[in-house]
């Protein structure tokens, strides 16, 4: 029954308001979360520059006085070439991956006392979509399309200790949704598809905190919790590869920690550093239990902690134009001996830049981009027939944004 696959092992499609086509974080992670932060390459994430903070370090919704909002829009463009070597078993075609990707993020905030602030975001902090453009490729076994959605809604309270202080706690409300389809792993039934559906609704907490021991330095750090998903769904194929059965899954996400410092050098000119840090290493393995009883299916992942870490420059440009870039590198979580043809993840080098020009006194607009460099890697995997493969990576990342004070 190993046929009846791997419920994660290419999660996922991420979206908040429409679709994402691509994980362009490590892992199965999406980090578009600010068109802000992709032109600096995220390099003030959890330092509270603007309410899109509020993803890395819900104390960020006390930055903004009255009542606010923010949004961004996103479009990923990924590019993935999987080219099969010699020994694998259905045959030597690869295949190209490049599935156009939006993704939206929205974030509030409400000042309730000179001390006391009200916030939520809505993100898909998780997702990608990786299908294949010839779904007869090689390597259709592993994954001809691997896709999932997730939603998550973080209500938001946050306090000013003091004027350089402020705290803040949330709650996360995450709705996930999978559909996995691969080839059945047997000559006669190559165009079959395996196809497992699941979905679970679970909850998990963010913290956070901001600093300004100076007029000129904010220093954040932020904490958003592990969520333990339980995914209820069911597997079917073709009656004669014989699965038609009820399916659970245990899917925990990774906590997360980021620390941000931006550093105000001159009044037109802003440094920024960032970390961050992710627990991929809780993602040992996935295990498939058929509810009528079949043998579960276990595949191994064996990821590892991953990091990102990243410097950027802001600059006013007279009185509405502000500009900004940024470089940062991510380390994968996920190892060569557990790349899967569902996630050809690899370290990755980010370029950017963006700006933002201050249309009214109450309404900013942001833009954003990003080229994401991947690291040449490698596939390697045996459970389902050889598939011996070399995948080249890349990335174009373009954002728009609107901050309004109501």
């Amino acid at each position: 029954m190993r046929t009846i696959g791997y419920i994660a092992s290419g999660v996922v499609v991420g979206s908040s308001l429409v679709i994402a086509s691509s994980a362009i974080a490590g892992g199965f992670a999406i980090r578009e979360q600010s068109t802000t932060g992709l032109g600096a390459a995220f390099a003030d994430s959890a330092a509270g520059s603007d309410l899109s903070s509020m993803f890395w370090n819900p104390a960020a919704v006390t930055t903004q006085d009255g009542m606010n909002s923010l949004s961004s829009f996103t479009v990923i463009v990924p590019d993935t070439e999987i080219d099969l070597t010699a020994g694998s078993t259905f045959g030597a075609g690869g295949t190209t991956m490049d599935t156009l990707g939006l993704l939206a993020g929205s974030y509030f905030n409400y000042q309730i006392s000179p001390k006391l602030y009200v916030g939520a975001s809505i993100n898909a902090p998780f997702g990608l979509v990786t299908e294949a453009n010839d779904p007869g490729w090689g390597g259709a076994t592993y994954n001809r399309k691997s896709e999932m959605l997730t939603f998550n809604v973080a209500p938001t309270v946050g306090y000013k200790v003091t004027p350089g202080i402020s705290i803040a706690a949330g709650l996360q409300v995450e709705y996930i949704k999978a559909r996995l389809a691969s080839a059945a792993p047997v000559a006669a039934l190559f165009a079959t598809d395996i196809v497992i559906k699941g979905d679970d609704v679970a909850v998990g907490y963010t913290l956070g905190a901001l600093f300004e021991p100076t007029s000129s330095t904010k220093i954040g750090v932020g904490f958003r919790s592990s969520i333990k998903h339980k995914l209820d769904g069911t597997i079917r194929s073709h009656a004669a590869v014989g699965l038609n059965d009820d399916v659970t899954a245990k899917l925990d996400t990774p906590e997360m920690v980021t620390a941000s410092i931006r550093q105000q050098v001159t009044p037109s000119l802003a440094l920024m550093v960032n970390y961050e840090w992710s627990n991929w290493s809780r993602l040992s393995e996935l295990r498939v239990v058929q509810d009528g009883g079949g043998a579960d299916v276990v595949e191994d992942f064996s990821w590892e902690d991953s990091w990102f870490v990243s410097g950027g420059a802001e600059m006013m440009v007279g009185d509405a134009l502000t500009v900004r870039t940024g470089l940062g590198y991510e380390k994968t979580p996920v190892p060569s001996t557990t790349r899967s043809a569902r996630l050809p993840d690899s370290d990755r080098i980010w370029l950017s830049f963006g700006g933002s020009y201050k249309w009214s006194e109450t309404t900013t607009l942001d833009f954003g981009y990003s080229h994401i460099f991947f690291k040449d890697s490698k596939i390697a995997q045996t459970a389902k027939g050889a598939l011996f493969a070399d995948v080249e990576n890349s990335a174009d990342i373009i954002s728009i944004g609107m901050r309004h004070k109501w």
